[in-house]
């Protein structure tokens, strides 16, 4: 693999200047998180992030599943370096062909399941669930959908009507409707919601801040059984699940499972704005009636589809789909040490590939473990839609020596803040 610049620890600017971006952070952008953020991010390279002060901390949570390939990867920032030399943007849609979005649609053509050969480019994942429920109400004639408790699939209107937590939902409805919520892996409740009003089903092949969970094996392969019998669609959101993370491509790709839409973002742009929505050509083809049924201005942006090229490229030619199951055997068995030292506190393990999770007792242990790590220079992470969870899901690239680290600080903290 190509390895990464070298990160000191040297500061990168004083502490006046560090202070009044935190404090001008705050003053002059939207927050919704109450309190002044702690650190003031510089540098970033591999698995790790530079502090303007100088301190170097193991990123175990990729940006939230972002970097896959680690940060700042040379083969990536010499791809978009190269495509900045050539045009930013122009119009992405229907006047011009352009070179890195054919590149990143072939690529994944190459990867996705069955028939789903054709993507819709994006610049987020919330956009790829808007544009996959637009297609699906259009291809099928029908309104409704069916979704998962704990599920997230983003913030926007749509992507928020199909997103568990009533807490987020209630404050901009009416949002779509109807939206059935059933419990996650569940066949026999899916069953009974999925009815001639329903456009599609809704799913994380795992469920990323639900918790990572992960269904039985019968799941899945019974959802598209249920789906084909009844005339609805089948939506993956692999937008944490894909590109490697759960040690296949795509994570439906771990029960042999082709829907007809898969959504992707994250991890796909390379560390810049990028997602897809990927179907058939078939059912694309309903986009074409009326013309201009869908567009964007910046989906499909050629500098994030170029960063997108370099890193599948990266992924493919390192293997890092398969190192994905490798590394994460191995921080599997380092959670497993940690809960074998402190059973009453870390009570709960999940994972698969390079995306764990693991829970504590009592819940509200959590969002302290988080900080205690921070302070010991290890980011992980607290869940949306799972209390007492704290997510791992390092960069695919990550190295043993970097999670004996993240499990030793885990085993510190947890020892000090349990006692």
């Amino acid at each position: 693999m190509t390895g990464p610049k070298q990160l000191d620890t040297r500061p990168v600017m004083t502490g006046a200047d560090a202070d009044a971006y935190r404090n001008d952070f705050v003053a002059h952008l939207c927050q919704t998180v109450p309190g002044i953020k702690e650190r003031v991010i510089a540098d970033a390279a591999g698995c790790s992030l530079k502090t303007a002060e100088g301190q170097v901390l193991l990123d175990m949570i990729s940006g939230i599943a972002v970097s896959n390939v680690g940060h700042c990867h040379p083969v990536v920032v010499e791809a978009i370096k190269d495509q900045l030399d050539r045009f930013a943007h122009v119009d992405v849609y229907g006047r011009f062909t352009l070179p890195p979005q054919v590149e990143i649609a072939r690529r994944l053509a190459s990867v996705t399941p069955g028939d789903l050969d054709v993507a819709f480019l994006t610049s987020t994942g919330t956009e790829a669930t808007e544009g996959a429920l637009k297609l699906a109400r259009k291809y099928t004639g029908r309104p409704g959908f069916v979704a998962f408790e704990r599920s997230f699939h983003g913030r926007t209107f749509g992507s928020l009507s199909v997103t568990w937590k009533e807490e987020w939902r209630r404050p901009f409805e009416p949002l779509l409707q109807p939206v059935r919520f059933v419990p996650f892996d569940d066949l026999d409740a899916a069953s009974g919601a999925i009815d001639s009003d329903i456009a599609a089903v809704i799913v994380e092949p795992v469920q990323g801040e639900g918790g990572v969970r992960i269904p039985s094996d019968d799941f899945l392969p019974g959802l598209r059984e249920l789906c084909t019998e009844r005339g609805a669609l089948l939506i993956c959101d692999e937008v944490q699940g894909g590109m490697g993370r759960s040690g296949h491509w795509f994570s439906c790709q771990n029960w042999g499972v082709t829907p007809d839409v898969i959504t992707i973002a994250k991890a796909f742009g390379g560390g810049l704005p990028l997602g897809a929505f990927i179907s058939t050509a078939e059912i694309f083809a309903t986009f074409l009636d009326p013309p201009l049924s869908h567009l964007t201005t910046f989906g499909g942006n050629p500098v994030s589809c170029a960063a997108a090229v370099a890193a599948f490229d990266v992924i493919e030619k390192d293997g890092l789909v398969e190192r994905a199951t490798e590394m994460g055997e191995y921080l599997a068995d380092g959670l497993r040490s940690v809960q074998e030292d402190h059973p009453e506190t870390l009570v709960g393990i999940r994972g698969i590939g390079l995306w764990y999770a693991f829970d504590v007792d009592p819940a509200g242990l959590a969002q302290p473990l988080v900080d205690d790590m921070a302070r010991r220079g290890v980011v992980v992470g607290s869940m949306l839609n799972s209390a007492g969870t704290v997510r791992v899901a390092p960069p695919l690239v990550i190295r043993r020596v970097e999670i004996d680290r993240f499990i030793g600080a885990l085993g510190s903290s947890i020892a000090e803040l349990a006692g």
